[in-house]
């Protein structure tokens, strides 16, 4: 698909967005929290469950074998949409959290001990900051955090200071779910030449930028399906085979082990070893769907055009003079934070759902950055394939509106 085909506008894949919202068409600006999808995606999802509905790896007959398939196909499918090296590297999870979890708790008992650091930033999401703070309550692990400049850039000089023979990982965002803006790859150079490993937080990055983790080098790599246009209640984790290899099992249970005795058990190789119980296989295998809906479009596509869009609503929103934007980086997409001066963001939230626009208002599971900006809480708008300038020029009039009305009120 070319640019501008993409620029025609692909609500017509997606039935929600034919909503009406107080009579208004829906405007969903949302897509950080959650994508919605396409019409490909759900009418896979009920043929999955109607004709090939089996548990997975479990049986020889018909439909356990045209389950297992769709699910170790989409496993095909993100290997190559990451360019991972390895089918073998992708683990299925529930979600990123999960994967963020997995890695916490087996890295830890493979290469760290008490005192040992771990650097993350200031502007984490809180699913890349409890499984860390975890270890450090339990186990006493130190964590340091990385500063952030006035546009949401990690701060490399700091970074750098903060790095001693005791620290063995770093835990970033690839895509700054508050500030749309892009992690800079010299992290990772950083980190290759003091010998640390690297696991990006790419729950927002997967959706809007290609990703490819063999050329950016992180050791783990994770994101939600549900952020990428396919079902909720898939994650996946990607990590190095070798390092995947050396990490203890996460979860006991079925479909992980190798043999299993009243004295013990030998587990599974990759990728079986942290799939334990019942795979979220139907759910697996929309995320695939997903991807072969993506990949018509072209990632290349959807990376330029998203781009484009965040920098059209970026300049309307520049002329606004009451309105307060966080971050000014040409390095970002997809995402804008914004206030109303003296307007709380939730107050502007629900100003802007009457209009039909939906927004996402709150501290965005990233507390301790709120507390640096020093507010409450910020509105979002978050862009996705589905919308165009069109929508942007009448969310910038909706803002105009709610101004008048707060003010006069």
């Amino acid at each position: 698909m070319h640019q501008e085909q993409l620029k025609k506008n692909l609500r017509n894949d997606f039935p929600s967005l034919t909503k009406k919202i107080l009579s208004n068409d829906l405007v969903y600006f949302d897509t950080a929290a959650s994508a919605q999808k396409p019409s490909v995606v759900i009418e896979a999802l009920g043929d999955f469950y109607a004709n090939h509905y089996s548990n997975v790896s479990r049986g020889v007959h018909t439909l356990c074998v045209e389950a297992t398939f769709k699910y170790e196909d989409a496993r095909k499918k993100v290997q190559k949409f990451i360019n991972a090296k390895s089918e073998n590297e992708i683990i299925f999870t529930k979600n990123a959290t999960e994967s963020i979890n997995l890695v916490a708790q087996t890295y830890f008992k493979k290469f760290m001990q008490s005192g040992d650091e771990i650097i993350l930033s200031v502007m984490e999401h809180h699913s890349n900051l409890l499984p860390w703070f975890f270890l450090r309550d339990n186990y006493g692990v130190i964590l340091k955090f990385i500063n952030i400049d006035q546009d949401g850039q990690l701060d490399l000089d700091h970074f750098q200071s903060l790095i001693t023979d005791k620290t063995k990982l770093v835990a970033i965002t690839h895509l700054s779910n508050v500030f749309g803006t892009i992690t800079d790859k010299k992290i990772i150079q950083i980190s290759r030449e003091n010998n640390l490993h690297v696991l990006l937080d790419g729950c927002q990055s997967a959706s809007h930028l290609k990703v490819d983790v063999t050329e950016l080098d992180c050791d783990f790599f994770v994101f939600s399906g549900h952020k990428l246009y396919g079902p909720s209640g898939i994650g996946v984790l990607y990590g190095k085979e070798n390092l995947l290899n050396e990490l203890p099992p996460f979860l006991g249970g079925g479909g992980m082990i190798n043999e299993v005795s009243l004295d013990g058990a030998t587990y599974a190789a990759l990728p079986a070893k942290y799939e334990a119980g019942t795979p979220p296989m139907v759910e697996a295998y929309g995320l695939g769907v997903a991807i072969d809906y993506i990949n018509n479009i072209g990632m290349e596509n959807v990376e330029l055009y998203e781009k484009e869009l965040t920098d059209y609503a970026s300049q309307k929103m520049s002329d606004l003079n009451f309105v307060n934007r966080y971050s000014n980086s040409i390095n970002k997409t997809s995402i804008i934070s914004f206030n109303l001066k003296n307007i709380h963001a939730h107050e502007v939230a629900s100003f802007l759902d009457v209009e039909g626009i939906a927004v996402r208002a709150g501290h965005h599971c990233c507390q301790p950055l709120m507390k640096i900006l020093d507010v409450p809480a910020t509105a979002r708008a978050s862009f996705g394939i589905y919308n165009n300038k069109h929508e942007v020029d009448y969310f910038i009039d909706a803002l105009i509106k709610c101004n008048s009305f707060f003010s006069v009120k």
